[in-house]
């Protein structure tokens, strides 16, 4: 089971949902705790809190630098049709992954995938902004390496990019594979509520 190919074909919040259903296995903790932190159990509620975040800032189109298949979802049930997502797809991701995530793709609103290094016509600052989804160690936001290569192809767009971590940890540890990306990339952090 590799759960960072999984990660990138479906996002991290769907990956994080359907582990925290087998999270009293201890052969699955075992495998998933070298690759990327085990979600918290409250994952599904973190989705809708960061779907109704992300509404608040009444944008038209929320440009997702992964595939975050979870959060679409839950952003289709609370939005109106006028929303659209566009999810970037890593150039080098296979055929068959840009497939199986353009079939999973929700119902209700505008989904869309581009490939990179592409830009979505009509996205500007003022109807858009770019999310970036990845894991918080110390406040310090980390995510995959086609993400990090995205944030920076990405970087010229002038509008909100913000940083959605599926998990934040207290402490920095920085798992194998990952990428922490420079705090100004990031207009806005999601901090969860205590």
């Amino acid at each position: 089971m590799d759960i960072l190919r999984t990660a990138r074909e479906i996002g991290l919040f769907e990956t994080a949902i359907n582990l925290a259903k087998v999270s009293d296995s201890a052969d699955v903790i075992h495998k998933v705790g070298t690759s990327m932190p085990f979600p918290d159990a409250n994952i599904d509620d973190r989705v809708g809190n960061v779907a109704n975040w992300l509404l608040n800032f009444r944008k038209k189109k929320y440009m997702f630098l992964t595939p975050e298949i979870a959060l679409a979802e839950k952003i289709a049930k609370e939005a109106d049709d006028s929303i659209e997502i566009i999810i970037a797809s890593p150039c080098d991701m296979d055929a068959e992954a840009k497939e199986r995530l353009r079939n999973n793709l929700p119902h209700g609103i505008t989904v869309t995938v581009l490939e990179e290094p592409f830009f979505p016509t009509g996205f500007f600052p003022g109807n858009g902004m770019m999310v970036v989804c990845g894991y918080s160690a110390s406040d310090r936001p980390m995510v995959l390496p086609d993400v990090y290569r995205m944030v920076e192809h990405y970087s010229g767009f002038l509008g909100k990019t913000v940083f959605v971590p599926y998990v934040e940890l207290e402490t920095s540890s920085r798992y194998d594979g990952w990428m922490e990306v420079n705090q100004q990339r990031f207009r806005t952090k999601w901090r969860s509520v205590l």
